[in-house]
C-alpha cells in the first residue's frame, strides 16, 4: 500500500523582470517503488493554490514527470536540455506551456529515503508568465 513520507516541496519562480514568488509545502504522502521508478503521491492544498488536486511524482535516474490529477489537471516532464510543451489545464481555461530542463539532480534516489531533488528549468505559459524556476522536493 506504499510507504508514509514527509514531502517538502518547495518552488521559487523568478520572471524576467526579476519579481520573485516562493512557495513552500510540506504534506504527507506515500512512496511506491515499481518497474525501477519511485513513486510519491500526495494532496495538494490551499496553499498551492490547487485544493482538490492530487499530485504524482514519478522519479528515475534522469526525468522526473509530475502529473496533476482532479480539480487542476497537467503533466510535467523534466528531463535535462529537453524541451516539453504540454496544455496547464485550470478552472479558468487551458494555457499552451512550455519547459526546458537546465537542470536536474536526484541525491539518494536509491536509498527510497531521505530523497533530495533540484529540478532548474526555464517555463512559458503563453500569455501569462516566463521566466526560470527552480524546484527543492526532500522526501523523508
Amino acid at each position: 500500500m506504499g510507504e508514509n513520507v514527509l514531502i517538502k516541496i518547495n518552488t521559487i519562480q523568478m520572471n524576467f523582470k526579476g519579481n520573485k514568488d516562493n512557495i513552500e509545502l510540506i504534506t504527507e504522502g506515500k512512496l511506491y517503488l515499481k518497474n525501477n521508478c519511485t513513486y510519491v503521491i500526495y494532496e495538494e492544498s490551499e496553499i498551492s493554490g490547487m485544493k482538490g488536486t492530487t499530485s504524482r511524482l514519478k522519479i528515475s535516474k534522469d526525468c522526473i514527470i509530475i502529473k496533476k490529477m482532479g480539480r487542476n489537471n497537467s503533466e510535467l516532464v523534466f528531463e535535462l536540455g529537453k524541451r516539453f510543451k504540454t496544455l496547464y489545464r485550470t478552472p479558468h481555461g487551458s494555457f499552451p506551456m512550455e519547459i526546458v530542463t537546465k537542470k536536474i539532480q536526484i541525491n539518494n534516489i536509491d536509498s527510497y529515503r531521505d530523497i533530495d531533488i533540484t529540478i532548474e528549468y526555464d517555463l512559458n505559459i503563453t500569455g501569462l508568465f516566463e521566466g526560470k524556476n527552480s524546484i527543492n522536493i526532500q522526501i523523508n
